[in-house]
Parts: structure tokens; C-alpha cells; sequence
């Protein structure tokens, strides 16, 4: 199943129901450590993200979306509509053989559909089943949806983002969702040690908002300890000085600056040739340029737009001062430290070629991850995970397809199925978070 025998999760099984991008990126990240992954969605109901930037130009559109493609690495796609009492049999039958369920509904789903972590525990007493949800699983907050940055204005973090004079600002990706997967990922990988101890399976109640809140553990404390409420103050350090982003030569190419200390400050000054302003008053102290950190940075400014950006950034390291050159995608791709780390792993796919992919920060000695596959296709495992999981004949496989409870083209593209199958009761639509 493209699993390696020398990768850490090899052997466990991951049943993917999850949409959007955090629940896919926590089980690929168990895809990337060997569990076999098998997604599964339903062709009358796919994840999201197949059409999100997808090319509808093309006969099969729905497997050119980028975000699709870059969440689904090494996993495998089983297509199964669990809006069918056919389609929930097939799914509690591949839950015997399987290890953790990983879902990203809204709470009310997994009962509607009749498969909620009580009925599945009972199936399987070893399950693991993740449920990553936006406020978790109680709260008076239980049964509202959630994305990204809906949980950065919660926990605080857009109110701390932003220049000192504009409103609360977004990070600028959904950086909610790529913590809600780190954290769910962690987990899972934790529930799996604590079952190789125990034999007991668990259900874990991961709230998107609560891995966001952390990140304004600074803040937090400040105001517990000190009675202060944190402002916005942009690109700036509430102690160093200067720190920020800074012009370089040419259009959109800036340079971040961080000082902290004095030998920091001074090796800067030498660098600069110490200029005849570096030694007013204004700016004789930490403090002080701290107070003056308008002028000062103006000042900075007026050096550093005649450099070169990334020669620059050498420079500056060089001479032990922190600072680094902000990237844009383009620069990311041929950046020469990812290039030599093989960050970007280039995969080739049906419908959109070869590609680069980001990897994952993270490097074992003895478990190098490598040989990769690229996203699935929808219902592209059908038939193997069938016959080989559950021994399923060719004429079972035939008869799940013709009722469309398995498919590898959209409901909507098809002509209606006959009605072999009622859909579950008041089933509620699959929403992410």
C-alpha cells in the first residue's frame, strides 16, 4: 500500500472522513510517518477543497485543485457515501481492520449519521478516533462552525496583529488550521503509545480554538501578572529596538531586522559606519530607541533600501545580527537552503503534472520518509481497498458502484441512481472546520 516497512507508523490504518485543509493535513502528516491513510468521500459530497482553485475548464476538474493535492500526499481514496445505510455497513466493516478515524464535522454529524464514536467503540474497542471540531465537543460553543480565522479572533491573536493605528488583522494564512493539525497529529500519534501500553483505544476532543490560544501566551501573562492589555504595534518588539521589516533595493524586496542587546546594536552601527546620528542621545540606550523607534527606523530605512536584499541578509548573519530576507512563493521554490534540506518534494500526477509539494520539518536519522505518492484521485482505491481489506468480490464492488454508494465521478455529473438505498434519516451535511 506504498507504506515503508522502516517508517514509524507502519502497520496503522487511518480512516480519513475529513474536508477542508485541517483535518487533511493531520492525517497526512500520519501518511508522511507510514499509517495507511485511506480517505474516504463520497462522490455525492467531495471534499471541499477539490473545488477550491480548481481548473473548470477541464473535463475532470475536480483533480486540479492545488490545495486538494497538497493536503492528500500518500494517501489513498476510497469513495463511500455514509449517507447510505450501504455506505455506513461498508465503513463499519473496514473499522474492524482499522486503527483511528479521523473526523473534522460539525459535532451533530457523526450521530446523524448513525456512526458516532460510542457506536464504533463498541465495534472496534481499540479504535482511536480524533474529532477535530472548532470549539470542541461541550461548551455553549459546541455546535457552531469554525475556519482558520474565526479561531485567530477568538484567541486573541488577530487583536494583537495589526499596525498600532488599523483594525485587528488575520496572519495572513490559516494558521488555525495548520495548528489544529499539528496538534491533532501529536495526538493521535500520543493515543496510539498509550494504547500499545494499555490495549484501550480513546476518543480525542481537539477544539481548533484551543491550539490558537497559546500563541498569545505573552500577552496573556502580561495581563495576569501586570494588569496590561496588549496593543498592536505592527512589526515591532515591545523590548527591541530596532526590529522590524525594513526596504531593500528594488520593487517589493524587504529585509526583517532584529536587535537585541547592545553588541547587537553596535556590530549594526559598524555595518551602517557609524553615522553621526548613531551617537545622539535619542538613541543612546536600548530605552531610548525604543521611545524614538520612528525616526530610528526611518533612519534604517534610508540604508537599507540601497542593498541588495539577500546578499544583505548574508551580510548581516555574518556579523551575528538576526535578520533574514522575506521570501514571497516564488522565492520559496528555489530558496537554496530548502533546496539543499529537499523540503519540496517533486511528485507526478495525473491532470496536473509534476509538481513541487511542501515537505514536512521534521527529520529521523533512522526513518528517512521518502518514496512519496502524490494525491489520489477520487474513488482511485476503490477496488483495492475492497478486495484486499474486506475480500469483497467483483460482483459486491459492481453492485456498491451501480447504487452509487462507491464512484470515481461526481453525483452531480451522473444520471440519478435508482433508489436501492434510503439515505440516512436527516443525515446533516459533512462540514470541515
Amino acid at each position: 500500500m506504498g507504506t515503508r516497512i522502516d517508517l514509524p507508523l507502519n502497520g496503522v490504518r487511518v480512516l480519513d472522513l475529513t474536508t477542508w485543509w485541517a483535518g487533511p493535513l493531520n492525517a497526512m502528516i500520519l501518511a508522511d510517518f507510514g499509517a495507511e491513510v485511506i480517505k474516504i468521500e463520497a462522490i455525492q459530497r467531495l471534499d471541499n477543497w477539490r473545488a477550491t482553485l480548481a481548473d473548470r475548464s477541464v473535463e475532470q476538474w475536480w483533480e486540479t485543485s492545488p490545495l486538494f493535492n497538497s493536503a492528500q500526499r500518500n494517501k489513498f481514496d476510497l469513495t463511500l457515501n455514509l449517507a447510505s445505510a450501504r455506505g455506513v455497513e461498508v465503513f463499519k466493516k473496514l473499522l474492524v481492520h482499522s486503527d483511528v478515524v479521523c473526523e473534522n464535522y460539525s459535532p451533530r454529524v457523526m450521530p446523524q449519521l448513525g456512526i458516532p464514536y460510542e457506536v464504533l467503540r463498541g465495534i472496534n474497542p481499540r479504535l482511536i478516533m480524533i474529532s477535530q471540531t472548532g470549539f470542541g465537543l461541550t461548551g455553549p460553543w459546541r455546535d457552531y462552525v469554525s475556519f482558520a480565522q474565526v479561531a485567530e479572533t477568538l484567541a486573541g491573536l488577530a487583536h494583537l496583529t495589526g499596525r498600532e493605528d488599523g483594525p485587528p488583522t488575520f496572519a495572513g494564512q490559516m494558521l488555525g488550521d495548520t495548528l489544529s493539525a499539528l496538534h491533532g497529529a501529536l495526538a493521535v500519534m500520543i493515543a496510539l503509545d498509550e494504547r500499545a501500553r494499555t490495549g484501550r483505544g480513546q476518543h480525542i476532543d481537539l477544539a481548533q480554538l484551543e491550539t490558537v490560544v497559546p500563541t498569545t501566551a505573552q500577552a496573556q501573562l502580561d495581563y495576569q501578572m501586570n494588569g496590561r492589555v496588549w496593543k498592536r504595534v505592527g512589526n515591532r518588539h515591545r523590548r527591541m529596538a530596532p526590529h522590524g521589516c525594513y526596504p531593500a533595493r528594488g520593487e517589493d524586496r524587504w529585509i526583517v531586522i532584529a536587535i537585541d542587546g547592545e553588541s547587537e546594536w553596535k556590530r549594526l552601527a559598524e555595518l551602517m559606519g557609524n553615522p553621526a546620528w548613531i551617537r545622539e542621545e535619542r538613541f543612546a540606550t536600548a530605552a531610548a530607541r525604543l521611545e524614538n523607534c520612528d525616526p530610528l527606523d526611518r533612519l534604517i530605512a534610508a540604508w537599507t533600501r540601497d542593498q541588495d536584499r539577500d546578499e544583505f541578509a548574508r551580510t548581516l548573519q555574518a556579523a551575528g545580527i538576526k535578520a533574514g530576507p522575506v521570501l514571497n512563493p516564488a522565492d520559496l521554490l528555489v530558496d537554496p537552503h530548502l533546496k539543499a534540506r529537499g523540503f519540496f518534494q517533486y511528485l507526478d500526477r495525473p491532470h496536473v503534472g509534476r509538481q513541487p509539494y511542501p515537505g514536512i520539518g521534521i527529520r529521523f536519522s533512522k526513518t528517512p520518509m521518502h518514496d512519496r505518492m502524490p494525491a489520489p484521485a477520487l474513488g482511485q482505491h476503490n477496488e483495492e481497498i475492497l478486495r484486499r481489506v474486506l475480500g469483497m468480490s467483483d460482483q459486491e464492488i459492481e453492485q456498491l458502484r451501480r447504487e452509487q454508494v462507491i464512484g470515481k465521478i461526481p453525483a452531480a455529473l451522473l444520471q440519478p441512481a435508482p433508489s436501492l438505498d434510503d439515505p440516512a434519516e436527516g443525515a446533516a451535511p459533512m462540514r470541515g472546520k
